[in-house]
């Protein structure tokens, strides 16, 4: 029987669309936002998907990360989860010590342990709580890591999925607090630059300017810097937003951890975090924004929350101090550490906010063989920065193979730093006072809870704080001297 002409191309324009459909997998989806997107491209024309087995999906290995998938989007999409009152821990007064938990040689391309670096981790947890950390910071826990592509796919290069809910556990039983690296800014698909599943999305997500030639594309333009190795997001999105804050609440209430390492945050506006830190109700978020200029920082850290008192803002990562640090301890010129007699990194200005770092996966030379191989000067000049951090405002944070793989001299230097830090009481926001910021010389006075705390550090040997103090700590170019508060 013949159609009329706009009967037949009625029929023709949904049999396109079938196969539109068909190429993006949407016979599939059966999680609402994703579907719900893709209708609202189709124009008003009708079409319909086949359901799922959801009891097939689970009970087959090979679709663990859609089950979770399916799973987490029936608890803690908005429609049926509430999020917790925010309780945040990265506030004025923190007593916090955070350890990065990994290096960029620890994953299965270098690094072959019996359970993948997730066990390491869970076997380590007992000695990290002992040492005083109170946060360990995870790599991504999605395969493909920095470069994630199934965000429910936590079979890594860092472990499997097993062994990452073992390693959360055993922190756990340590008391210690796990902060998971969280990359939203941009996303691979699973066989190619922009086939994305579990979660399901449309290419609609991905920026307007960004690098790849396909599409259709969404209106909008990136908000921020973009990543060449991925496909940029938009946060614009409703779905992106939306499946971004169920990945989250699963992450925390299913998974076990607490808090956000956000990655990258310079490739997206702060606004975003807040939406973000919200939902999922961390007790803890410190943003990656990978900068020297502090007023920068305190911009983004101000944007991640609206409201007057800012107790909810994300704390970020005090790159302006550590590059200050850094140039100070290997030139001697410690002036670059004072900024008219206060210090001259983020902790100058809002410590509260500021995690401070000695060296990270980001910052450490990307050789393999140099962590175990190190000269002995640069880890002199690394431990000269970790007096520095451990005694001083903000929230520190020790690198992994500096704490563990250094041998047990280093480490027991690190200790009694952490130890100090401890039971004197510094918390991010303890009052500071330089006493000396010149060639070859500082020193500077800082008001624990309990005792102050005074620190030198430099060539000059001849320098100390005079009667009524006990050295609690010491070694090449620097030492540490306590005094009781009661």
């Amino acid at each position: 029987m013949f159609q009329s002409g706009e009967r037949m191309r009625g029929s023709i324009k949904k049999i396109l669309l079938g196969q539109s459909l068909a190429l993006l997998c949407v016979s599939c989806l059966s999680a609402g936002p994703a579907q719900d997107a893709l209708r609202s491209q189709a124009g008003g024309l009708e079409f319909y998907t086949q359901e799922p087995s959801a009891s097939r999906l689970e009970n087959s290995p090979l679709n663990t990360a859609r089950a979770d998938w399916f799973q987490a989007s029936k608890l803690y999409s908005d429609s049926v989860f509430r999020p917790q009152q925010q309780r945040r821990v990265d506030t004025s007064g923190s007593r916090l010590v955070m350890l990065q938990g990994f290096h960029w040689y620890a994953d299965s391309y270098w690094f072959h342990p019996p359970n993948g670096w997730w066990g390491v981790l869970a076997d380590k947890a007992a000695e990290v709580g002992r040492a005083g950390f109170d946060l360990v910071w995870f790599p991504p826990v999605s395969n493909g890591s920095y470069y994630p592509n199934q965000w429910y796919n936590l079979n890594s290069q860092w472990g499997t999925k097993e062994a990452l809910l073992k390693a959360v556990g055993a922190m756990h039983s340590a008391g210690v607090n796990v902060v998971a690296d969280i990359v939203l800014n941009h996303r691979n698909g699973t066989t190619g630059w922009a086939d994305f599943t579990n979660p399901d999305w449309p290419t609609t997500v991905i920026v307007k300017d960004d690098e790849w030639l396909g599409g259709p594309k969404s209106e909008n333009y990136d908000e921020g810097q973009g990543e060449l190795g991925c496909r940029d997001l938009d946060h614009r999105s409703p779905l992106v937003q939306s499946e971004t804050k169920i990945f989250m609440r699963w992450l925390k209430n299913t998974v076990g951890v607490d808090g956000w390492r956000y990655d990258m945050v310079k490739g997206f506006p702060p606004r975003y975090v807040q939406l973000y830190n919200e939902a999922s109700s961390p007790i803890f978020s410190v943003g990656e924004y990978y900068d020297g200029n502090r007023q920068l920082i305190v911009n983004w850290i101000d944007g991640t929350d609206n409201s007057a008192g800012k107790v909810n803002a994300s704390t970020a990562f005090d790159f302006t101090t550590r590059y200050a640090l850094i140039g100070a301890v290997e030139s001697e010129r410690y002036e670059l550490l004072s900024d008219n007699g206060r210090p001259s990194g983020l902790i100058g200005w809002w410590p509260a906010k500021a995690v401070t770092y000695v060296e990270s996966h980001d910052t450490s030379p990307r050789d393999p063989n140099f962590l175990p191989n190190a000269p002995a000067e640069y880890r002199a000049q690394r431990l000269l920065g970790y007096a520095y951090i451990l005694t001083h405002p903000g929230i520190p944070c020790v690198f992994w193979p500096h704490f563990f793989d250094w041998g047990q001299e280093y480490k027991g230097r690190l200790q009694a730093l952490i130890n100090i830090r401890k039971n004197a009481g510094i918390t991010s926001t303890s009052n500071i006072a330089i006493i000396a910021a010149t060639s070859e010389l500082y020193a500077a006075v800082v008001d624990g809870m309990n005792q102050r705390v005074v620190l030198k550090l430099g060539r000059n040997c001849a320098w100390n704080p005079g009667p009524g103090w006990t050295l609690a700590a010491s070694g090449d170019r620097y030492a540490v001297w306590t005094q009781s508060l009661k």
